[in-house]
């Protein structure tokens, strides 16, 4: 679930601009069920606090941040909403790293505040899926550390290997749930739950355990509810918006590659997003060390040791 699902009505954004060859790790703090970088903005002592998202499709940055680190925000754009509008602003001079490392140039500029007050400090930005294009990304939750690494490097001894398909400008991969025929789950570090997962089809197979009720989701949820994409935007509280009080919760299974795991999942009646069947949250992605090979069209799952 999200924080909010952001979507404007653009017609394509920039992928990042400049990619150092030299192999770069970034240090991170896993907090909130999240992913937190110290982004650098040159000639200004302060950092700010970006989260990796790789369910996101765009990356963003605060309003309030962008206007006082004097950047050129464009001219509004129109962004729709589920149940209203909102305004964006395209900033094509964005200039950060993080750990060495470029970000996206031509982000989105919003207004975080809402969200970040759900979190235990201020959301400065998003990195979203414009920061894997065209890199090999692996996020080792053990050792708290996101690195750019190259193809000849990759062990895949005792991996988990599952292709990627793009939705709605996200990572999506074929997961099983509950013995059910493998589907197109999102992949998303943006997400501190194991799995939002959707059952739009009566006969399908929920699970053999016992189910449970939505407050032994609530905390984790009300953290959850953000999604920044290219193509909407919903608030947390919107109709049909994943935050909503319709959702149920099961235990059940997923199955990535061989491996299987015993997990408590949200279960949506109706899709997040078209055509994609679900979260694949930090809860369980954080018991791998995970690579995104954008250019490979993979992503390899390692258990950590």
């Amino acid at each position: 679930m999200r924080f909010f699902a952001y979507a404007a009505v653009l017609t394509s954004l920039l992928a990042v601009s400049a990619h150092s060859e030299a192999p770069h790790e970034i240090r991170f703090r896993y907090q909130d069920g999240l992913i937190w970088l110290k982004a650098e903005v040159p000639a200004k002592t302060k950092s700010l606090n970006f989260l990796l998202d790789s369910g996101a499709g765009v990356s963003v940055v605060d309003l309030n941040q962008a206007h006082a680190f004097g950047m050129r925000v464009g001219n509004p754009e129109l962004v729709q909403g589920v149940s209203g509008r909102a305004v964006a602003y395209r900033v094509d001079d964005f200039e950060a790293n993080s750990g060495g490392v470029v970000l996206p140039k031509s982000v989105l500029a919003t207004n975080l505040q809402a969200i970040s007050q759900r979190c235990h400090q201020h959301i400065d930005g998003i990195l979203g899926m414009d920061f894997f294009r065209g890199r090999i990304v692996q996020i080792d939750f053990a050792a708290r550390r996101v690195r750019l690494v190259e193809r000849g490097s990759l062990s895949l001894a005792d991996c988990e290997i599952l292709p990627i398909r793009i939705c709605n400008d996200a990572f999506c991969v074929p997961v099983r749930v509950a013995e059910n025929p493998a589907q197109w789950i999102r992949l998303d570090t943006g997400c501190d739950a194991c799995l939002d997962w959707v059952v739009s089809d009566p006969g399908k197979r929920l699970t053999q355990g016992t189910s449970v009720g939505l407050s032994h989701l609530s905390k984790r949820r009300e953290r959850r509810e953000r999604r920044y994409r290219r193509h909407r935007i919903s608030a947390p509280g919107d109709p049909g918006d994943p935050g909503d009080s319709g959702v149920d919760g099961v235990k059940t299974t997923v199955q990535i590659g061989k491996q299987r795991f015993a997990v408590l999942a949200a279960v949506h009646k109706e899709p997040m997003f078209s055509g994609e069947a679900g979260l694949l949250g930090n809860g369980l992605l954080s018991r791998f060390r995970l690579t995104i090979d954008e250019p490979g069209s993979r992503v390899i799952f390692e258990r950590n040791r």
